[in-house]
């Protein structure tokens, strides 16, 4: 990020800042399908290449690329049922991942092109906003960046603005600017987004080492808004991180209890990492009651 919430004054129209540099992290859900669908649409022309200068070569080489396949396919296979059945936050991350997929590819990009274009006419914070938040559905984080940070840069007072910059601010690892914004966004308008202004400020404080401010935003969403597995997850991260094992292994879980209903693929996420967090606590306290 090039600046932060908090230096995000009107500027006078100036030109929007360069979005900044997204991580590989973030990338790489929307880059590994891609580059497959390169590597398996270029491999028949390369094999058709190799035919040419020399038919018998290619042929084995057809023949050998299969059995590898195969063999690839079935030890993959086996690993991904292994994990399935071993590991909980596996198959809650590929539900996590097909869901933002779905949403990403199923979003109309028209309402976001008609916004852009009206720029050229007419620009607003709320225009801005509006291009940014239908970007962040279709996961196109630079997009996002450069008009959330022009959105709060014309108007600083947008609360909505103010959390999705925090939003992309803490995809992108710049968490000075992710609490700024957050913290603009809960004071503008508190309660902002169901609480979950307050509850990503309260995440963010833990990351940054304010393990007191955290744990008293943490308290604070909690009286308001109550719990959800995502909160309770947070918490007992915070929890762990000042030495109160005890509590942190309520918090999580918590998070891991079986609501009796289906989860969104989000809050399904943390309820998988959860339940392996209880299970090595569980492991932590029977070797230390082992080794008394």
């Amino acid at each position: 990020m090039t600046r932060s919430a908090a230096d995000s004054e009107p500027n006078g129209g100036q030109a929007p800042h360069e979005a900044p540099v997204i991580p590989l992290r973030a990338r790489l859900p929307a880059l590994i399908p891609l580059g497959t669908v390169w590597v398996i649409a270029l491999l028949p022309v390369g094999f058709y290449l190799l035919h040419l200068s020399n038919p018998q070569a290619a042929v084995s080489l057809s023949t050998a690329a299969t059995e590898l396949t195969l063999q690839a396919l079935f030890v993959a296979a086996a690993a991904a049922i292994a994990g399935f059945l071993l590991y909980p936050p596996l198959p809650a991350w590929v539900r996590r991942y097909l869901d933002r997929t779905r949403t990403k590819w199923s979003a109309d990009r028209a309402p976001m092109a008609r916004a852009i274009s009206e720029l050229k006419h007419f620009e607003t914070a709320q225009k801005h906003f509006e291009i940014a938040k239908l970007a962040w559905i279709r996961s196109d984080y630079a997009l996002v960046a450069t008009h959330a940070q022009r959105s709060v840069a014309l108007d600083a007072t947008l609360p909505s603005a103010q959390y999705l910059l925090g939003l992309i601010a803490l995809q992108t690892d710049a968490r000075p600017e992710a609490l700024a914004a957050f913290s603009a966004a809960e004071q503008l308008d508190p309660g902002h987004a169901f609480g979950h202004a307050l509850l990503h400020l309260a995440h963010v404080q833990h990351l940054l080492g304010d393990q007191n401010s955290s744990l008293a935003s943490f308290k604070q969403y909690a009286r308001a808004h109550g719990s959800n597995h995502r909160s309770n997850y947070w918490h007992g991260e915070a929890l762990l991180a000042v030495g109160r094992a005890n509590e942190a292994a309520k918090a999580f879980q918590a998070a891991a209890a079986d609501p009796k209903a289906r989860l969104t693929a989000e809050e399904n996420w943390f309820r998988a990492r959860a339940r392996v967090r209880c299970w090595r606590i569980g492991r932590v306290e029977q070797t230390a009651g082992d080794s008394k």
